[in-house]
């Protein structure tokens, strides 16, 4: 049951009803703690709004004198940056500035795995060798206080710019130019990294005489300040704001296509488009890759170039939704193993073969089904230290609960809802037990619960409210979206879609007859309610039709309980020998004549079955049984079948596949486009090459991808899923040995998810879908 509150109405003053023109708009406005006019205009025109000027955060007149006079003098510059979204647009952001001014500079982000966060000595001393006149940080650099001092005692000045919280003691650099150090209440207070370093651009600027050039830098901003969930009040919003307008017209070659990989439309980009769909490409480099590629396509002007590390961007993000969901497969494992794991107050869980760049993400989602901060931790036979990420819930604050234990961590470092640690693998079992006796007096509440701006009817949900509501846009941490209800609903009909049939549309009636279509995010594998219900939802504008409305679902609270929907029958197959006899004796005990009746169906790809029939993944319907013959190459795919066929029982057989090998893949994949350039006038569709070899479509557009570097095709038409081919004949292109190496990634990729698949419990298939 979701717990339900509605925002108390709030005393609206006059003059706010009378500036915002219409009721709702000065009721959110109030509730939003806007209550005069001052405030309102500021918050919803940026241009009504008064920026800080730089020099109000301490030391930022000491680190721009010192980098003019770097620049005058032709003194190396390194830029400091850090793997995150935050840290490679600061980062990128310092480089333009500086390169612009006529610097000699030079960047470094570490790497996430080899060296985590912060500046390591062993990679300090390398630059310093090469030579080196000042070191800048930016996101990263206010606890480092040995590397700091190193550097200074080798003669090279360093400037901190951070925005994390500050140590005990300052950090021994000329200048230290982080918000933190401000009053509370200071507009520049929330400012993330790439905000920090914008301040000291527009610093530089200024002091060339050059002030209107930083407002160029504004995509940059925008995008990382979006990615890092920064609080929008004062100037963090101001520059959002700003910086929203700058991305829908970004001369910035990388961004341009980076948005046109993500399939986005510039001029319509919001927050929400560069949180879920440009900031999580941008994180897979850092989590998977190398971060210094992203501050390479942010500032590059090669086309070429930048067309590499975008396909090498997609690949990486396609491998990292891989990798969570096989962490996440594999935990829920542990925990129907075990299910005393559960029980404590943190759920703390290690594994061999975890990578270690996606256990934040997997960990959250964790927490979303469990409801309490979680550790996942990835032992690794070259590292002696356990090294993983920490989640947590609102009022659980996890770097507090992580300081108590600090005598059994090796290290550790984050923020009240997201840490990093290292710790040695013997201390676990005593980790788990002190912090969940630290998480002690903090109870995450059992139900959900929502919070709704306002209830409204069916009939209200029009073009004028969600302009209404649209004004108070960008939404984010400190703004959040306008959640609104609506009760006595009835479902009328649902239909599952999306590429992996995760998402559904549900229409809705109330008691009066109106009907409205919801958007149900990930609701596919979720019971719709049966009888008269409650919903929480949200406004947008519909990107898919012609510019709309979209209702998002939240959340729904039942009149009645709903019934319990009996757990699919999982019967485990993949170790008995000649799977064909006993499938078809068991159809035949059953006196089924044929597999391929609406009973049941067989799922095969890449393998053909004497006596049997079986479909690809997109042939696949409802059905009572469901043969799983061979190993899926992912998580979402697998998801996909049981979300097309609903069945109540499932064999599990999990065969593997012929085409894993890159001389196998590539030798399938040339003879169908041979025959689509035949008899289909070049036209493949990616789907259907997916289901035909048994690979995800990501895959299948890298093997196309590597036939058109390698020369032997050209794609004359992209429609996204839908490609149209035509022969060629051209040497090989410079591009041709990475693109190699990302196939080459996938592939192993898939083969180590069917792995999984072929050897995890039955109980960790059937969890996951539960």
């Amino acid at each position: 049951m979701t717990n339900w509150h509605v925002s108390p109405q709030p005393d609206i003053p006059a003059e706010l009803l009378e500036f915002a023109g219409e009721p709702f708009l000065a009721q959110l406005l109030a509730q939003r703690g806007l209550t005069t006019l001052e405030q309102a205009r500021a918050f919803l025109n940026p241009d009504a709004y008064h920026p800080a000027s730089p020099e109000a955060l301490p030391d930022m007149g000491l680190a721009v004198n010192r980098l003019l006079q770097a620049i005058e003098r032709q003194e190396v510059i390194c830029v400091w940056g850090d793997f995150d979204v935050d840290g490679q647009t600061a980062t990128a952001l310092l480089v333009s500035t500086l390169r612009d001014l006529g610097a000699n500079v030079r960047f470094y982000i570490p790497n996430r795995l080899g060296e985590s966060h912060g500046i390591k000595l062993p990679a300090l001393r390398r630059i310093l060798a090469e030579g080196l006149g000042v070191l800048l940080t930016c996101d990263t650099g206010i606890a480092e206080h040995e590397a700091i001092a190193a550097a200074q005692a080798a003669g090279v000045e360093v400037i901190v710019t951070d925005h994390h919280d500050l140590a005990e003691t300052l950090p021994p650099a000329l200048a230290v130019i982080n918000p933190k150090r401000l009053s509370p209440d200071h507009p520049l207070r929330e400012l993330p990294g790439v905000g920090v370093a914008y301040k000291l651009a527009e610093g530089l600027y200024q002091a060339c005489g050059r002030s209107s050039a930083s407002e160029e830098l504004l995509d940059l901003v925008a995008l990382g300040i979006v990615a890092d969930v920064a609080r929008q009040t004062g100037d963090t919003r101001y520059l959002l704001q700003k910086g929203l307008a700058v991305l829908s017209q970004t001369p910035r070659l990388g961004l341009q296509l980076l948005i046109e990989s993500a399939k986005l439309a510039v001029e319509r980009l919001t927050e929400a488009h560069m949180g879920f769909w440009l900031a999580p490409r941008l994180n897979a480099l850092g989590r998977l890759g190398d971060a210094n590629l992203a501050v390479e396509l942010l500032t590059t002007s090669d086309l070429t170039r930048a067309r590499i590390i975008v396909l090498q961007l997609e690949a990486l993000n396609d491998r990292r939704k891989l990798l969570v969901d096989r962490v996440v497969v594999q935990a829920l494992g542990q925990l129907e193993d075990t299910p005393s794991l559960a029980e404590y107050n943190a759920i703390i869980l290690a594994a061999a073969d975890w990578h270690p760049g996606v256990l934040g993400i997997a960990a959250s989602r964790l927490i979303d089904q469990f409801g309490k901060p979680t550790v996942l931790l990835a032992l690794r036979p070259d590292e002696p230290l356990a090294r993983g990420s920490a989640r947590s819930v609102t009022g659980c604050d996890i770097h507090q609960a992580l300081k108590t234990q600090a005598h059994l961590l090796h290290s550790f470092g984050g923020h009240p809802r997201a840490a990093g640690l290292a710790l040695a693998p013997e201390n676990i079992t005593a980790f788990r037990r002190g912090l969940s006796a630290a998480f002690e007096g903090c109870q995450p509440a059992s139900e959900k619960s929502v919070t709704l701006d306002a209830l409204v009817e069916l009939p209200q949900i029009s073009p004028e409210l969600l302009a209404s509501i649209q004004r108070l846009a960008p939404f984010g941490e400190g703004n959040p979206p306008v959640q609104l209800g609506c009760t006595g609903l009835h479902v009328v009909e649902e239909k599952v879609f999306g590429k992996t049939g995760s998402h559904k549309r549900v229409a809705v009636r109330d008691e009066a007859g109106f009907l409205q279509e919801i958007i149900w995010w990930g609701g596919a594998a979720e019971p719709s309610p049966q009888g008269a219900f409650d919903l929480a939802f949200t406004l947008s504008p519909d990107d898919f039709n012609g510019g709309g409305i979209q209702v998002e679902w939240l959340a729904a609270r039942e009149w009645t309980p709903a019934p319990v929907v009996a757990k699919p029958e999982f019967v485990d197959w993949r170790r008995i020998e000649n799977p064909i006899s006993h499938l078809i004796s068991h159809i035949s005990n059953r006196q089924r004549s044929t597999i391929n009746s609406q009973l049941s169906m067989v799922w095969s790809e890449g393998l053909t079955l004497p006596h049997l029939s079986p479909l690809p993944r997109h042939q696949l319907a409802p059905a009572e049984t469901l043969v799983v013959w061979t190993a899926p190459p992912g998580q979402d795919i697998y998801q996909q079948a049981l979300q097309a066929v609903k069945p109540r029982h499932i064999f599990i057989v999990g065969q593997p596949s012929p085409f894993d090998t890159l001389p196998a893949f590539l030798r399938q994949l040339l003879g169908l486009v041979k025959y689509a350039l035949t008899h289909k006038e070049g036209e493949v569709n990616l789907d259907e090459l997916a289901a035909a070899l048994g690979h995800r479509p990501a895959t299948i557009r890298l093997g196309i991808d590597w036939l058109a570097v390698q020369g032997k095709l050209s794609i004359y038409a992209d429609e996204g899923d839908i490609l149209v081919l035509r022969p060629d004949q051209r040497p090989p292109r410079p591009e041709a040995a990475a693109v190699e190496n990302l196939l080459q990634a996938a592939l192993a990729e898939t083969a180590a998810y069917r792995r999984f698949f072929r050897e995890a419990s039955v109980a960790a298939l059937q969890k996951v879908i539960g």
